[in-house]
């Protein structure tokens, strides 16, 4: 089966690469736990966060912890790593992986016929539209502003006595309002939800991807500073002036 041939790193700051992953940056600068709290307490403080996450990054991820029964938090690269690649930088793309073909991408597979499952929270996610050369950001968050926590899958490859834990975040077709911005988005969880699939992921995925979002999101225009993976700061997601 042949490989995704695109590159982890966006060509330029407004490029057709966007038009075709999904999704390919967001914010984990998470202002306020919510309802989330007691789960996502374990935060792996030793991880950077910010408000322009883009692939490659080490990102804070929560696990199943089989000693406690709850979740743990650990730092994790973007982009998985299958635990068979020969090198620690796949050639292809894999910081998204569709919910349709999780059981049959050679990059995912293994993982997931193993359930290893996990939590990517975020205070939201960015999307483009337009034409290229003028494309607008968005930002998309809960209306309540509590973390979006997207469904991931998580992997550990080790070779020569290095070791690196990985992830990617799980999409699906988009729904609704959200259409307008991209045809995909990530498999969001529900607090009840959660740790079910941290425990049994594999079996409860083709319920989760049934469940309806667009009435607890929100989603609106931002600066194009975005653009630039160097951006940071929190002006990054403020709604841009002059805009309904």
């Amino acid at each position: 089966m042949r490989q995704d041939p695109r590159s982890e790193t966006p060509p330029g700051p407004v490029a057709a690469w966007f038009r075709k992953v999904m999704c390919g940056r967001f914010a984990n600068q998470v202002e306020g736990m919510g309802a989330w709290g007691d789960l996502l307490e374990d935060w792996p403080h030793d991880v950077p966060r910010g408000y322009n996450i883009a692939p490659t990054r080490t990102i804070p991820v929560w696990v199943h912890d089989h000693s406690t029964g709850g979740a743990r938090g650990l730092g994790m690269r973007w982009g998985l790593i299958p635990a068979w690649s020969k090198v620690p930088a796949p050639r292809f793309a894999t910081f998204n992986a569709r919910s349709e073909t999780l059981a049959e991408k050679p990059a995912f597979r293994q993982a997931w016929k193993r359930s290893q499952t996990c939590l990517v929270p975020a205070l939201g996610y960015y999307e483009w539209t337009g034409e290229r050369g003028n494309r607008q950001p968005y930002f998309i968050r809960t209306r309540n502003r509590d973390p979006l926590v997207m469904a991931g899958l998580w992997d550990y490859w080790q070779q020569g006595g290095r070791g690196i834990h990985s992830c990617t975040i799980i999409t699906q077709p988009s729904e609704g309002p959200l259409r307008d911005l991209h045809a995909r988005i990530p498999v969001m969880l529900e607090l009840n939800q959660a740790q079910a699939w941290l425990q049994d992921g594999i079996h409860r995925l083709n319920l989760i991807v049934k469940q309806p979002h667009t009435e607890r999101l929100d989603f609106y225009p931002v600066s194009k500073a975005v653009n630039r993976t160097t951006s940071e700061g929190r002006n990054l997601i403020e709604k841009l002036e002059g805009t309904a």
